[in-house]
């Protein structure tokens, strides 16, 4: 099944991109690993270490600074000394539109995991102080640096 906003629905979870856009360069054959150990870094889950052979855990440092669009992590290996370094790569592309917002926040408010409609990156809501009471919120994707703000509910729901 393949949902509106383009990614194909296996088990009650979204799935990765399926296609990418016809300008974008091919992967490289280490780029899925880079960017599954960006993912499992910024969702605080363990990560195998790089040497083969090597099962020492691995320990994560965000390199980041709280304004950066996309965020660095440097991977080390407690057991070998192994080190390493995962950063997203972020893309001078459009914006998102409209319906990827709604895409997204519709995810977020059915408690699953929003995904970047570009890489397949978890997207972060950050909750913004409004003066108002309105809710207002900062979506971001720390792999390509896009980012949005929203106010929610949108003005077309109001009465």
């Amino acid at each position: 099944m393949i949902a509106a906003s383009g990614r194909a629905f296996k088990g009650g979870v979204f799935a990765e991109p399926f296609f990418r856009r016809y300008n974008e360069p091919a992967m490289s054959a280490a780029e899925p690993v880079r960017h599954q150990q960006f993912v499992q870094a910024l969702q605080h889950e363990p990560i195998a270490c790089g040497r083969a052979g090597c099962p020492g855990p691995v320990h994560v440092t965000d390199l980041s600074q709280i304004r950066d669009r996309v965020k660095v992590f440097e991977l080390t290996c407690e057991r070998c000394g192994w080190r390493d370094r995962v950063t997203g790569r972020e893309e001078a592309g459009p914006p998102w539109d409209e319906t990827a917002l709604l895409d997204l926040t519709y995810e977020h408010l059915m408690h699953q995991q929003p995904v970047c409609p570009n890489d397949g990156t978890p997207v972060v809501f950050t909750s913004l102080p409004n003066p108002r009471r309105k809710g207002r919120y900062r979506l971001s994707c720390y792999y390509c640096g896009r980012q949005a703000e929203m106010d929610w509910p949108p003005p077309e729901a109001r009465l």
